[in-house]
């Protein structure tokens, strides 16, 4: 166990007394769950919670679980130790992920990294913005020959279709329940995959459908654990999936990739100094006439978040209304307008355009189903927001309580953090 700063782990402390626990209470709930011989003492956690230490791998995540469990919605490991300036328990990025050539191997290589069950990757191996931009860069390149596919398992269209039903159930789930529940089983699905690529026989055409495959993997492990607070674990997922999509010669993977770093971008850490408008606006450029009017419309409405998040309202009104048109007409479309709605609407909200926010924000609310259930939840909490802003409290704390209830055990960092500083804001005003 590592003696860091010494100082008081104030989110521990306050997970405690909401749940009327001791440190000793906590000690227990740790060793109930842990392997026959890992148990910790009955004063560990006093020293987490009045001293700042940190525990090792594999019990900080597992006080994390634990508590998550309890509360009944996700702890993450940023939110449980990471203001405790650790410097162990933490896998570093490769320093070689964006600058080794962009071929076969290395995004093998990058694939491996991405699913490996490794301790959690700190903020500060974040990549800087111009890094990512350049990265970003690549995809559109022409692939690079596809080398390997001469193992012993034979691999066949079978087993593609396979990972693909896996990959969309896994879909289905994150989005209704969060990403920290499939979290792992993608990450040991993506490790499986990376097998296959490396012990694998298979031709060409084959070989790049497995590496799209891969890529769709890399880019769920990536977007899991974005939802889940872990920015620089989700930027290694994320470059892996950049990798493996260049490699299977499909630009739309490539744009959607390159879609969830300028999602990251706008609303976290991650990305330090990147533009998430003008990274995503090069990439839709180079691959604009292969992508389906879904996949459009989908980068067009980050871009105009992202314009709103810059404080771009010209900007953010134009590209909102070109997302619109895009999908003007198409029938069997409703999830994915409800979905653009929500992204404009958050886009009128950081720009203080209440009324424009509201309706938008309302109306995606309204249309989201069942299976959309954290993002539905997430905008009713941008909605609260909104009233409270206005001084409409009693309006604010009815539609926070209605995602309150939604949200109910989803394991979603990003649901649980903008409901606390929605709590936050709401005391800090009463």
């Amino acid at each position: 166990m590592a003696d860091l700063a010494r100082k008081r782990n104030d989110e521990l402390a306050r997970i405690l007394h909401q749940l009327g626990w001791s440190p000793e209470r906590l000690a227990r709930e740790v060793n109930a769950v842990l392997p026959p011989g890992m148990a910790i003492s009955s004063t560990a956690p006093y020293k987490w919670r009045d001293r700042g230490m940190v525990p090792r791998s594999p019990h900080d995540q597992t006080v994390c679980e634990v508590l998550g469990r309890c509360v009944g919605i996700a702890v993450t490991y940023e939110q449980l130790w990471g203001q405790m300036g650790s410097n162990r328990g933490a896998k570093m990025l490769s320093p070689r992920l964006l600058t080794d050539p962009w071929t076969a191997d290395t995004a093998q290589t990058a694939l491996r990294e991405a699913g490996a069950d490794g301790a959690p990757v700190r903020l500060t191996d974040l990549f800087r913005g111009d890094e990512l931009e350049q990265a970003a860069r690549h995809w559109a390149s022409p692939p690079p020959p596809v080398t390997g596919g001469e193992g012993a398992l034979r691999i066949a269209p079978e087993q593609l279709a396979d990972l693909r039903l896996s990959y969309d159930s896994k879909q289905r789930l994150e989005r209704a329940y969060g990403g920290g529940l499939i979290l792992d089983l993608a990450k040991a699905e993506l490790a499986m995959v990376g097998k296959l690529l490396e012990l694998g026989s298979y031709d060409e055409p084959l070989g790049r459908e497995l590496y799209g495959a891969a890529s769709r993997l890399a880019r769920l492990v990536g977007w899991a654990n974005y939802d889940m607070g872990n920015d620089a674990a989700a930027q290694r997922a994320f470059v892996a999936a950049l990798r493996a999509a260049h490699v299977s010669g499909d630009p739309r993977l490539g744009v959607g990739v390159v879609g969830c770093l300028a999602v990251q971008a706008t609303y976290n850490s991650g990305g330090r100094g990147l533009d998430p408008v003008a990274m995503l606006s090069t990439a839709l450029r180079a691959a604009d006439d292969v992508l389906t009017p879904r996949e459009r419309a989908l980068q067009l409405g980050r871009i105009a978040r992202a314009h709103g998040r810059k404080g771009e309202q010209i900007s953010a009104e134009a590209v909102a209304e070109r997302a619109f048109r895009v999908l003007e007409g198409l029938d069997g479309h409703d999830q994915e307008r409800a979905d653009l709605e929500g992204m404009i609407g958050e886009g009128f909200l950081l720009l203080g355009e209440h009324e424009q926010a509201r309706g938008l924000l309302q109306r995606a609310i309204e249309a989201l189903t069942a299976e959309r259930a954290r993002v539905k939840a997430l905008l009713m909490v941008r909605l609260a927001d909104s009233y409270r802003r206005t001084g409409e409290r009693a309006e604010a704390e009815d539609i926070a309580d209605r995602a309150r209830r939604l949200a109910a055990g989803m394991q979603s960092a990003r649901v649980a953090r903008a409901l606390r500083d929605f709590d936050s804001a709401m005391r800090a005003e009463a």
